[in-house]
């Protein structure tokens, strides 16, 4: 069983600022992570442009999950991973694929955005995601909780994206 994510926020911005001066901003990535999402470890471990203006950017991550009795049991604790994404200058989207510290193997997290005008200084987020977990027994059951941590997550970052913008004057 796979699932299948569709997830819309609206940035009180334009395009052309979000990409550079939010999503790529080093200071905003920062205080996402560690302030608001409260993650044990975010860390960028590579980032470079490729001509044409490709951005490449693979980060790992340590979310701090209170994982369910059952699903602890079955997966471990102190569940990590490396999102690897690239941004098309042209389509204007990012693309990306997390590869979990374990279960790499049986555990598939990929997903794309991007960003449509909805008025002068507004934008919309649309978020495709895209996960399965093929193990017998919990794979639904572990779906549903990383759906569950991936709306809320979402949810926080659209009220703090919009909280930066305006701090921001962006």
């Amino acid at each position: 069983m796979a699932t299948h994510l569709v997830l819309k926020h609206v940035f009180d911005t334009d395009e052309a600022t979000f990409w550079p001066k939010v999503f790529f901003n080093p200071e905003y990535n920062k205080r996402l992570y560690h302030e608001v999402l409260k993650y044990k470890r975010w860390e960028i471990l590579e980032q470079r442009e490729e001509p044409g203006g490709v951005i490449v950017r693979r980060t790992v991550m340590e979310p701090n999950f209170d994982v369910p009795g059952l699903l602890k049991k079955a997966i471990g604790d102190g569940i990590a991973y490396t999102e690897e994404g690239r941004f098309d200058p042209v389509g204007k989207r990012w693309r990306y694929t997390i590869t979990p510290n374990r279960m790499a193997e049986k555990l598939t997290t990929r997903g794309e955005y991007w960003v449509e005008a909805r008025g002068e200084k507004k934008i919309e987020r649309i978020c495709t995601v895209d996960l399965e977990a093929k193990i017998f027994g919990i794979g639904g059951a572990l779906e549903s909780f990383i759906e569950k941590q991936t709306r809320e997550a979402y949810a926080q970052t659209m009220v703090f994206t919009n909280k930066f913008i305006r701090e921001n004057g962006l």
